[in-house]
Formats: structure tokens, C-alpha cells, sequence
């Protein structure tokens, strides 16, 4: 989060002294809501200029890196997939929040092939699944 902020503070600081060097002004102090009301009171004119598309397209990759830090997102991450504990059974269980396997609304865990465990039946869902996984190895 740290690195992010300072990602913010170094590309707004740089737009920022672009443009006060461009328009003979002075750059107010190294804040996030000082940089962001100077690039903002100059956006028209910033916008207008050569490099007005880097200027869009490092600000839209501040926006990707803050959002992944304040709200991952769950693609960037490999969710748990296991073959279901279910003798015989070929289908997939899915434990991520927002896999076809979990079901957040009802608070159940299902394997695509429709086998479902209910909250109280976590424990015993984990313990199948080491077994499984000690089986396996």
C-alpha cells in the first residue's frame, strides 16, 4: 500500500512540475489532494497537449494499482479447486468466494457435479479433503 501511495505522489508530482514548468506557476505542496486540484484546475489545458495520452495512461494505471490494493481482484488469484470427496464422483469443488462452488447467498460449498455441504459441514468437508490430498501423495 505504501509503494502505491508513493507511485501516486511521484506521477502526480510529475504531471504536476510538467505543467507548472509549461505555464510559468508555481507547484503546490506534495499531497495527493494538492497535486490532484492543481492537474485538476489545468486538465483542460494538460489535455491538450502532446502527451496528453501518457498523461491518461498513467493515470488510469494509478487506478488499476490502487484498486488492486484496496479491493483485489479475485482473478488475479488461483482459486482452490479440488476434485470432489465424493467416492466416484468427477466433478470440481470450487471453495472461492465467487466460484460456481461457493454459494455465498445459501452459505454452501458445491462440486459442479451438484454435491453441496452446508456451513456446519465444513469441518468434515476439510477433513475428507486432507484425506484426500494424503491419499494422493
Amino acid at each position: 500500500m505504501l509503494d502505491t501511495r508513493s507511485n501516486i505522489v511521484a506521477v502526480l508530482e510529475a504531471w504536476a512540475s510538467y505543467a507548472a514548468d509549461e505555464l510559468g506557476v508555481t507547484v503546490p505542496g506534495r499531497s495527493v489532494p494538492h497535486l490532484t486540484g492543481f492537474l485538476l484546475h489545468h486538465l483542460e489545458w494538460l489535455t491538450a497537449q502532446p502527451p496528453a495520452e501518457d498523461f491518461a495512461a498513467e493515470i488510469q494505471g494509478l487506478r488499476t494499482e490502487l484498486l488492486r490494493v484496496i479491493d483485489p481482484d479475485p482473478g488475479d488469484r488461483t482459486p482452490l479447486t479440488r476434485r470432489c470427496v465424493v467416492d466416484r464422483c468427477t466433478g470440481t469443488i470450487d471453495a472461492s468466494p465467487h466460484g460456481s462452488g461457493a454459494t455465498v447467498g445459501n452459505g454452501s460449498i458445491r462440486c459442479s457435479a451438484g454435491h453441496a455441504w452446508e456451513v456446519r459441514e465444513w469441518l468434515v468437508l476439510r477433513h475428507l479433503m486432507d484425506r484426500q490430498r494424503e491419499e494422493a501423495a
